[in-house]
């Protein structure tokens, strides 16, 4: 009997496992809850120096697991910033993990269920057309915790809300935005999809070409993308992504990361899902995955994103903190 715990949740949890657990429990799993609305992730259980660990989304977690009993602690932070987590209970039939959930802050609850991830088959182009506008209607888990080097660790622990460049009206970067509840629009063509977000009028150009970036093409919020059709699965990879964060929490991103999109359309046309995944080895030891899920919305219209940053640089003045802030931005720039 080993013991696995992580320090943020005050929920104590056994880790027991048997060969047959070993045999059933071990690797992926596609993980979908119905807690408030549908949140989509990634369930994964590996063995580390002799342990079996599990992580959701790339964040290590909390479980137990004995006789087919499995539960698990997932914690998540709510759309007010707060530190929150749900308490999954289920057990194991076959290739389904299924059961309940509950969130002990509001003893709301909820369901679950999870399948075994089946490797895709490699697939022949299929384009469909995702032109249009896209509203939000989930950013998944939200995982906060993630599986951090020690270098992030670092970086996580020294973080202030100083550091936070939304709040100076500054893009977030490619990760963050991606999950922000504003409308976006795509618009195709062979050569080029283009995703225009209403969040900070950021606009960004997948190739779909096969092109390079440009010699001494700079480090960006939104990076250098290019596309290809798997299936009717698109595949976005992006590279030269400017230094940034996964979450209001501090996590870094860094600026020889590589971010993987695939976005697949539902048969009825009306719902995006995309599968986002960090592979950044300077900052966390497994990748870090955030499901988003968007309804297709003719009727809205985009707005214009107003942005002021004033009322943050004389709030930092009044607070006698905009010294701090300076010095903050000053050490960040020099690293």
């Amino acid at each position: 009997m080993n013991k696995r715990r992580l320090p943020i949740l005050a929920l104590p949890l056994l880790l027991c496992f048997s060969t047959k657990g070993f045999t059933q429990l071990e690797g992926e799993w596609f993980l979908t809850i119905n807690h408030i609305t549908e949140r989509l992730g990634i369930i994964n259980f590996e063995y580390r120096e002799g342990e079996l660990q599990g992580f959701v989304d790339g964040g290590p977690i909390e479980f137990s697991f004995d006789d087919d009993q499995l539960e698990m602690v997932v914690d998540y932070r709510n759309g007010g910033g707060r530190l929150l987590s749900r308490t999954f209970t289920g057990s194991l039939a076959g290739d389904v993990l299924s059961g309940t959930l509950i969130a002990p802050h509001d003893d709301t609850t909820g369901t679950w269920y999870a399948s075994r991830v089946i490797p895709e088959t490699e697939l022949p182009p299929a384009p469909v057309d995702m032109s249009g506008l896209w509203s939000r209607i989930s950013a998944g888990m939200e995982k906060v915790f993630l599986d951090y080097t020690d270098a992030a660790q670092a970086k996580v622990d020294q973080y202030s809300y100083l550091d936070d460049p939304g709040l100076r009206c500054v893009s977030p970067g490619l990760i963050r935005l991606s999950g922000w509840p504003y409308p976006m629009e795509i618009i195709q063509n062979e050569k080029q999809t283009t995703i225009l977000y209403e969040s900070y009028r950021e606009v960004r150009r997948v190739y779909m070409d096969g092109r390079e970036a440009p010699e001494f093409y700079p480090n960006s919020a939104m990076g250098f993308s290019n596309g290809h059709w798997e299936g009717s699965t698109l595949v976005i990879e992006t590279s030269l992504l400017k230094s940034a964060f996964v979450d209001q929490a501090g996590q870094p991103v860094s600026e020889n990361a590589r971010v993987e999109e695939r976005i697949t359309m539902s048969e009825d046309g009306q719902n995006l899902r995309s599968k986002l995944t960090l592979h950044d080895p300077e900052n966390y030891q497994s990748p870090i995955i955030r499901y988003r899920q968007w309804r297709k919305t003719p009727d809205v219209t985009m707005m214009e994103y107003d942005c002021d940053s004033y009322p943050f640089y004389r709030g930092l003045e009044m607070e006698g903190m905009l010294e701090e802030f300076l010095d903050r931005m000053g050490e960040q720039l020099n690293n």
